[in-house]
């Protein structure tokens, strides 16, 4: 049984992530405590709210430093859910300039950056349907019954990865292309909420841990 860990870091829906798990058939753990990061097998960013204080609460806990051991050095998988996705990018566009993790090479920026429709509403709430980024070499490592069905969406700023490669499934809000799903060797993100996302999520869930 793999040993997955939650990270806790003042930021996300751990206690719905974790249940999420048990129906799976996984036990987890919510921590941020150094060397149980570093002893699991697989990781769990979650995230809610803004980039900035999602990134401050983690250099407060001295986590950035623990992820990076985690992700660079040790190359362990870890998800990222949410604003624990847009993270894992390079820099913000919200609320100012803010640097991220730079796990993946990226930018987040504003849904309405990406539009001239002025019905656009922010933030995109909604279920939305998934579909495969052909262009992407990686798409084939999808696991193509996860696509074009429904997961839970709700934020306002979207991950964009420098490499579009990087970048294996998006939805569509009015005109506007999302990044749903984006992978860079050992890590991934979701910009979805998979533990929200009923039976589709906990799908997810089950086949990127069981076999990602």
């Amino acid at each position: 049984m793999k040993k997955i860990s939650i990270v806790d870091y003042g930021c996300g829906n751990l206690l719905s992530i974790k249940r999420a798990l048990e129906k799976i058939g996984h036990e987890s753990e919510i921590t941020d405590e150094r060397q149980i990061i570093l002893e699991s097998d697989f990781l769990i960013l979650p995230g809610v709210g803004a980039f900035e204080n999602a990134m401050t609460l983690l250099k407060k806990k001295k986590l950035i430093e623990v992820l990076n051991e985690f992700v660079v050095d040790k190359k362990k998988r870890l998800l990222g859910i949410c604003l624990g996705m847009q993270i894992l990018l390079s820099k913000s566009y919200e609320m100012g300039n803010h640097k991220g993790l730079n796990f993946i090479k990226g930018e987040v920026v504003q849904i309405k950056k990406r539009t001239k429709n002025q019905m656009l509403k922010i933030p995109h709430i909604r279920w939305n349907k998934i579909f495969s980024n052909k262009n992407s070499n990686q798409s084939e490592k999808l696991n193509f019954n996860l696509l074009d069905l429904r997961y839970y969406f709700v934020h306002s700023f979207l991950a964009e990865t420098k490499d579009s490669n990087y970048t294996l499934a998006y939805c569509k809000y009015y005109d506007v292309l999302v990044p749903s799903i984006v992978k860079y060797e050992n890590i991934l993100g979701c910009q979805f909420h998979p533990e929200k996302s009923g039976q589709n999520g906990l799908n997810f869930l089950k086949d990127v841990i069981n076999n990602w």
